[in-house]
């Protein structure tokens, strides 16, 4: 009777799961495919800190130093199966030989390690989107095993074992039993191992799947690469314990006291007959030997079971945390037992400040603070999402270098020792939760088939609960974000009030729930300045910041001093966070051993669609050596501005643009410079100026006598003056140059007293012929197809027109080659209509016109020859009123002598600038090699410029040419084909390896080329104002070309009047 009975409950039992399952058809029988499991015997999730035996060394805070951990970071035993029907079964058994298995470094990525392909797409999923399934035939799964001994000092106490991040699901095995699961890979899944381990060898399995359920929640744009990635350790703590504290730190309403509290988990599964002793300490940090102690408090206490135990003081005159001012306290948390041995020992980090929304803006410590920030992916060029500390100090002290204050941690939380360097060195952090369904948009049903399905809502607090409970003693957290690009609904809106629920100290903020109550921040991504506008005229209640802008794909970040000049002027405006940091490249070889930054392609990927070099968005290369947009970030996020007032008169204001610091840590000093050359500089008085008051200084212009010809600039520094853990002294924090209004014109060139030059008409064309050079006109097009000087030949094939440019990133991605194709290659399809000479004053004059059929517009070259070698040209177009696309460009190219490899300019630099990214480039005189003057992008494309060129010299050892703008002009030079940077879909190519130093030098000289833009990268074209519509609009192009043999000639030729 009882067997039948136990049958019939069985089958009723079975009944009830199958019609779960039938109601609920997206869940699977499998773990790893089924929302409804995320975890198995995973510990709760925890504040992150180490159990330490003493109070000396919790205060070292070195958990290798302690007894009581072990590091299984290193070699582990690995096995990689192309699926799951192909994994060993039983590899976790005692007995199992892995003699034959291959070593893994841990932490590490398989497919970085040579065992598979890593594989690059932003948005969809590595597989069609059928929630929670997932493909069988391309799910990797990787084996590994370790082993490590138990010390007998372990026994009587609790040992755990704590996986930092696993990606994306697994199982555990200690000796053989098994232990349980997790998935979620950004954050900790922690087990009690206690009833599995023995004393001596334990082995460790652990069974690893490429994709689960949770990779739905984990279709974040980056590598989709595999395995144990973040730090795996074993620890033991006593029976009696502290597992778990929560710190707030928080101002009093006058914002000068602090409010400290902290709340102390304990546990015990032992009976204990006495009370314990907890203390908890809290100094400041930075002080004397004996730094202040704030709080000294010792609480007696029966532990039974759970239970916490409070330490409450305010503190007067508390020094205050912010990311310009990022002062800390020590807290140390010690229990001891009844008899006073010590148990446990621990420190955090304690940094007092209040974050607040009123007023319609985020305050910190009660003033408005503004975020120059920027997004950042863990990523390491050699070993992926593995990232040691070392990197992250790197980063920050890029970050700090360029003046930005602020990082999202996209799209994921980041490893613990991130945040503990951001209280440190001070930067604000926005925290994001690991969701982010962003391939879900192809499904037929949409983002909502997760976000309004109640199965999935687990994990969606899961999430939100694992990333809260281990960051949320880190005061370098202002923000908790839910996501990003998963679309909204009734989860987000839960997981909302349960982080609200959790901490009402910090705002919470969701993207695609800007408008909505469910985000306390607008929190747009890559809205146009017509929206911020708009915003502003509209909206009173949220602040706006933005959570992604100024995509710097390629050669980008255009127009970022247009969007700052608008957030400077509206302070609901609070700044925003660039996509993104650092370009998500993999360093790899090609079969010459040359390395190249690989993107979605260079894997032999192709069973998976890829999304190319759309990984390299950073401000920084891989590696972290700056691309050139960064410059231009330093100068629009610096924190000082300055303004002309009357520069006639010498004045210009200087405003503190800080939130919280004043300037007395900057030296200011001041030059004067005409034509690169310094003629007066001083040193400022210090400015005490509190945040965004504002001085004016006057500067003594009246000593200056103008030399003819020379420019003269007013350049104005701020600098450390002392070095800080980060930066040296005389590090430069902003600066500003001014143009002054003092010049002198040199009388023009006296034409008559230059010797004759004679016109001779050949079949072949027109040559014009002096003392010392001859130039030759092609009678068939008209264009300059020789040009000898010194019976050098210093041009090596035609000056023609040119109204094209290397297609760059953003310019792929909003359809410029096909849009603006009739401009491709226009300067061979030019049809000459006429070729006439004439003289004037001695001037040999050359005159052509053309007509472009394909656009209708009308084109003439204009060539004044004086008996001294010089070439003076004027190119005109004129539109035919047609529509036409706008000009990629309007300027003019030619192939000078390759010798001529040594470069010396007087315009923007030292870097390349752009139309509209040149505001960090002083106009300056330089010099360098011309294949310097490359920069090689990920994938070729357009590179090099340079904008308010007044001359430009290219020469060997002996003569060369100088390119005199007439006044200016922008352009660039090359030390190859221009054509080599060119867009080919038809293959990979690399800046790296594929655009070498060539057997030709390429020079452009242009009146403008459009803006490189940056809004986004999949359709935003470069701002109006920064094009060269066809329209109306009649463009000019005048320079001179002028010969020299002397290196010492330059400051003369280039203050030539060339007026007549």
């Amino acid at each position: 009777m009882y067997r039948q009975y136990l049958v019939v409950i069985a089958i009723l039992i079975l009944v009830g799961i199958m019609t779960f399952l039938k109601k609920n058809d997206n869940v699977n029988e499998n773990d790893w495919e089924n929302p409804l499991v995320y975890n198995i015997n995973r510990e709760d999730p925890r504040a992150h800190f180490h159990y330490y035996e003493s109070e000396k060394y919790a205060q070292i805070n070195d958990p290798n130093k302690s007894k009581y951990f072990i590091s299984l970071n290193g070699k582990w035993k690995f096995n990689f199966s192309k699926n799951p029907d192909e994994r060993p079964i039983d590899f976790y058994k005692d007995d199992f030989n892995d003699s034959d298995w291959r070593l893994i470094s841990v932490p590490g990525h398989w497919e970085i390690q040579g065992w598979s392909k890593p594989i690059y797409l932003d948005e969809e999923y590595p597989f069609t989107a059928d929630p929670p399934s997932i493909p069988r035939i391309k799910n990797e799964v990787g084996s590994y095993r370790k082993s490590f001994q138990h010390p007998a000092y372990w026994r009587g106490r609790d040992v755990f074992i704590r996986f930092s991040g696993v990606r994306s699901a697994f199982y555990l095995w200690i000796n053989g039993q098994k232990v349980g699961y997790s998935q979620g890979s950004k954050t900790p899944a922690e087990f009690n191992i206690s009833t599995y381990v023995k004393n001596g060898q334990n082995t460790i399995s652990i069974e690893v799947y490429k994709f689960s359920d949770g990779s739905y929640l984990e279709g974040q744009d980056t590598w989709r690469l595999s395995g144990i990635e973040r730090g795996v350790y074993v620890y033991s703590a006593p029976r009696t314990k502290v597992v778990d504290f929560n710190v707030h730190s928080g101002l009093d309403s006058s914002f000068k006291h602090g409010e400290f509290k902290v709340g102390v988990d304990l546990y015990s599964s032992e009976k204990n007959n006495g009370k314990h002793v907890i203390s908890a300490i809290l100094s400041k940090e930075g002080g004397s030997r004996n730094s202040r102690t704030v709080l000294d408090s010792t609480i007696k206490a029966k532990i039974i079971d759970k239970q916490t135990i409070w330490f409450k003081k305010n503190i007067k005159n508390v020094y205050k945390w912010s990311a310009e001012e990022p002062n800390l306290y020590n807290l140390q948390v010690t229990l001891s037992d009844p008899f006073g041995k010590t148990l446990q020992s621990f420190t955090q980090q304690v940094g007092f400040r209040t974050i607040q929304i009123n007023d319609g803006l985020l305050k910190v410590n009660g003033k408005p603070i503004t975020i120059r920030g920027v997004n950042r992916h863990e990523w390491d060029p050699k070993n992926g999402r593995a990232v040691i500390e070392a990197s992250m100090v790197e980063d920050i002290k890029i970050m700090k270098r360029n003046n930005i204050n602020a990082v999202r941690c996209s799209h994921y939380p980041n490893q613990e020792v991130w945040y503990e360097l951001c209280n440190e060195y001070g930067l604000y952090v926005i925290n994001e939760a690991n969701i982010e369904a962003h391939g879900m948009r192809f499904h037929h049903n949409g983002y909502k088939q997760l976000t309004n399905d109640s199965i999935w809502s687990g994990q969606w607090i899961d999430r939100g609960q694992r990333m809260f409970e281990r960051d949320k003693n880190q005061p370098s957290i202002i923000m908790w974000s839910m996501g990003n690009e998963a679309g909204d609904g009734k989860n987000f809106e839960n997981l909302y009030k349960w982080l609200k629920d959790k901490d009402s100290s910090r705002p919470v903020v969701y993207e695609p729930a800007s408008k909505k109550n469910h985000s306390d921040i607008a929190f747009p991504m890559y809205k146009d300045i017509k929206y911020l506008l708009k915003y502003v005229q509209g909206n009173k209640s949220k602040p706006l910041i933005l959570c992604e802008y100024a995509h710097a794909m390629g050669n980008s970040v255009g127009n970022l001093k247009d969007y700052w000049d608008i957030i400077d002027r509206y302070e609901s405006l609070q700044g925003g966070f660039i996509w993104d940091f650092a370009d998500q490249t993999i360093e790899k070889e090609n079969e010459d051993g040359d390395k190249f930054w690989a993107y979605g392609g260079d894997f032999d990927d192709q069973v998976y669609d890829n999304d190319s070099n759309f990984c390299a968005n950073g401000l920084v290369a891989a590696d972290r050596s700056p691309n050139p947009h960064i410059y231009e970030v330093k100068k629009v996020y610096q924190p000082i501005g300055f303004e002309e007032i009357d520069l006639a008169n010498g004045r210009v204001k200087i405003t503190n643009k800080y939130d919280f610091i004043d300037l007395d840590h900057l030296d200011f000093s001041y030059k004067i410079i005409g034509n690169g050359k310094t003629e007066m500089s001083g040193v400022l008085n210090s400015f005490n100026l509190k945040p965004y008051e504002s001085r004016s200084l006057t500067f003594n212009l009246f000593s200056i006598i103008p030399i003819p010809g020379v420019e003269y600039f007013l350049l104005v520094e701020a600098r450390l003056k002392k070095a800080n853990k980060l930066l040296p002294k005389n590090h430069i924090i902003a600066w500003e140059q001014f143009r002054l209004p003092i010049s002198r014109l040199d009388l023009p060139m006296e034409t008559n007293e230059l010797l004759p030059t004679s016109v001779l008409y050949k079949d072949q064309g027109i040559e014009v012929r002096g003392d010392e050079f001859s130039l030759s006109f092609n009678r068939e097009n008209g264009f300059l197809e020789k040009y000898n000087y010194r019976n050098n030949e210093v041009i090596k094939n035609s000056l023609k027109p040119f109204f094209w440019r290397a297609p760059t990133d953003n310019d792929l991605g909003n359809g410029m080659p096909k849009r603006c194709d009739v401009w491709r290659n226009a300067h061979d399809e030019l049809i000459m209509q006429s070729l006439d000479t004439s003289v004037i004053e001695n001037i040999k004059i050359v005159n052509a016109k053309y007509f472009h059929e394909k656009s209708g517009s009308s084109i003439e070259l204009n060539y004044k020859i004086y008996g001294n070698g010089i070439l003076k040209i004027k190119q005109t177009l004129y539109p035919s009123g047609a529509e036409n696309p706008e000009l990629p460009r309007f300027g003019m190219k030619v192939s000078v002598n390759e010798t001529f490899d040594n470069l010396e300019w007087f315009g923007r630099g030292p870097h390349e600038s752009y139309w509209d990214r040149k505001t960090s480039a002083k106009i300056d005189r330089y010099k360098g090699k011309v294949i310097d003057q490359t920069y090689k992008y990920v994938r070729p494309q357009e590179t090099g410029n340079k904008t308010d060129i007044r001359w430009l010299a290219l020469y060997n050892g002996s003569i060369g040419l100088m390119f005199k703008g007439l006044p200016v002009f922008d352009g660039s030079v090359h030390h190859y084909d221009y054509a080599l940077l060119d867009y080919d879909k038809r293959s990979q190519r690399h800046g790296k390896i594929d655009i070498t130093k060539g057997d030709q030098i390429d020079l452009i000289v242009d009146h403008k080329q459009m803006g490189v833009g940056g809004d986004n990268s999949w359709g935003a074209k470069p701002h109006p104002k920064y094009t060269l519509p066809i329209d109306t609009t009649v463009y000019n192009l005048e320079y001179a070309i002028i010969p020299f043999n002397k290196k010492n000639e330059l400051d003369a030729l280039s203050r030539l009047n060339m007026d007549n």
